[in-house]
């Protein structure tokens, strides 16, 4: 669930990139934004490497702990 969240948030703080550099005019609104959008984007990142992380770990240890 982490992996898709901090996905989407990626994608959402890419979009804020996309639409500060397409949209609003030069302006230190402008720059704002874009760096609002680079935060989440970080964000998303972060939260996407937690999640894809916590599944790898809990798959080793899954593997670890079979009685097979």
């Amino acid at each position: 669930m982490k992996l898709i969240q901090g996905g989407l948030l990626f994608l959402f703080g890419a979009l804020m990139i996309l639409v500060s550099e397409r949209v609003l005019t030069a302006s230190m609104t402008q720059e704002i934004v874009a760096l609002l959008g680079l935060f989440v984007a970080g964000a998303g990142a972060i939260w996407s490497l937690i999640g894809y992380l916590s599944m790898s770990i809990l798959r080793i240890y899954h593997m670890l702990n079979r009685e097979d």
